[in-house]
């Protein structure tokens, strides 16, 4: 067993894919696929289950990669050791699209603990606006979702990709949308959605308008919880983020069901941390950028 391994099944697991471990890792499938084999066959274990939905730990494996990734973040600490030795101070302003807001406070809370004479702020937007807050600095780092195909016009930004991701539909458990797997444009047309005002899902609703024709919009909103509450209560459905989703308690309480789009091509989405080159609380952000992800992935892989 090695470092190596570890970082492997640590991927795939946020992944759920051994080819997008691949790519992100720059390592090449087949030698992920029989590194991972090795560590099965030294442990005993089957780590990972496949299936049409994607790569799956394992219930054994869920209690090796949560083990795995806290020996990664513990050396990801001891290199750290020098900078943490020094207390910060100054401002810093960290911003999130919905669904990830406790991690944010808990990390925050985490900062302020060790580093007392820090002032942070948290706030919940849609990605672009993140974007255009981070640009004006008004914000120094960045939680978002953003098309690949953008990443291109990211001058003077700093991008590190964390989980690939797609829009779906979220609907109550109990409603004639869970029904399906996947769902047709035209089915989807008869639902009614309450939609987050955010960047993304206005693009996909301009297209599919276009495509398709309009959308039965119940309203649209800036404020997570409102989808929250019709979610709950079967009022409509909505589009989002899967990344979301799985973040949502509504989900993790199996009150909320995730469809997949059918018969759209969808620009490949990253979702990850953004923050300005400028050097500017350059510390104090990739910290808590530590932290926050160290939360996410923690309890990502533990679903």
């Amino acid at each position: 067993m090695n470092l190596e391994q570890l970082e492997y099944v640590v991927e795939i697991a946020k992944t759920q894919s051994f080819s997008a471990a691949s790519e992100h890792l720059h390592v090449t499938q087949s030698a992920i696929s029989q590194s991972v084999h090795r560590l099965e066959k030294e442990l005993g274990l089957i780590l990972f289950e496949r299936s049409r939905q994607g790569t799956h730990p394992t219930p054994e494996g869920k209690q090796f990669i949560a083990k795995a990734l806290d020996i990664l973040q513990r050396i990801d600490e001891l290199k750290s050791l020098n900078a943490e030795a020094s207390s910060l101070t100054g401002e810093l302003h960290v911003a999130t699209f919905p669904s990830v807001m406790p991690y944010l406070v808990q990390s925050a809370a985490d900062m302020k603990h060790e580093h007392p004479q820090l002032n942070i702020s948290i706030e919940e937007k849609g990605s672009m606006e993140i974007i255009e807050d981070i640009r004006n600095n008004k914000t120094h780092l960045g939680f978002i979702a953003i098309y690949a195909k953008q990443l291109r016009e990211f001058d003077g930004l700093h991008f590190s990709p964390m989980y690939s991701g797609k829009l779906v539909v979220g609907t109550h458990h109990l409603s004639e949308l869970a029904k399906y797997s996947r769902v047709t444009p035209n089915q989807l047309k008869e639902h009614k959605l309450a939609l987050y005002r955010d960047g993304f899902i206005e693009d996909f609703i301009q297209e599919f308008t276009y495509d398709h024709g309009p959308l039965s919009i119940l309203f649209k909103t800036n404020n997570s919880e409102a989808i929250n509450m019709v979610l709950r209560n079967d009022i409509a459905a909505t589009i989002g983020h899967d990344f979301s989703f799985h973040q949502n308690q509504l989900w993790k309480e199996s009150l909320v069901k995730m469809v997949e789009i059918a018969g759209i091509d969808q620009p490949k989405m990253q979702i990850g941390f953004v923050q300005t080159e400028s050097k500017e609380c350059a510390v104090a952000a990739e910290r808590f950028a530590r932290r926050f992800r160290q939360a996410i992935e923690l309890d990502h892989l533990m679903v």
